[in-house]
């Protein structure tokens, strides 16, 4: 996979109805469970992981990965419009640019001679999500 991959599509129902269906995650798997609540747990197979934002009816962001995989960041907006709602998913792998950054500042790459703050953060997100 690369850092990003985005999709979006319109579907005809409104966006309560949408996020409705986002709670029964049949999208994921048949196994799938989604708790819609920040810090909910995340189930869909091998995979699993947690909740990070949940904006009822507009916006659900979690995390997850398999075993012995990266986790990636899934985003999932919600935007009414005339036809419908258009629901737009991103899925992208941050904590590998973060671990490009911090090995920048091991190896002296960034300016100033220290490590950046988020360069710091995303080293422990990384470890902690690995």
């Amino acid at each position: 996979m690369d850092h990003l991959v985005e999709r979006e599509l319109t579907v005809p129902e409104e966006a309560e109805e949408v996020w409705r269906s986002l709670a029964e995650p049949e999208w994921l798997g048949d196994d799938a469970m989604i708790e819609l609540r920040e810090a909910g747990d995340v189930r869909a197979g091998e995979r699993d992981g947690f909740v990070e934002e949940a904006d009822a009816p507009r916006r659900l962001v979690f995390w997850w990965s398999a075993p012995g995989e990266d986790s990636t960041r899934v985003e999932i907006d919600l935007d009414e419009t005339d036809d419908g709602t258009r629901v737009r998913v991103t899925e992208s792998r941050p904590l590998e640019i973060l671990d490009g950054r911090d090995l920048a500042v091991e190896f002296g790459g960034a300016s100033g001679g220290g490590a950046a703050p988020m360069a710091l953060a995303g080293g422990a997100l990384a470890g902690a999500l690995r």
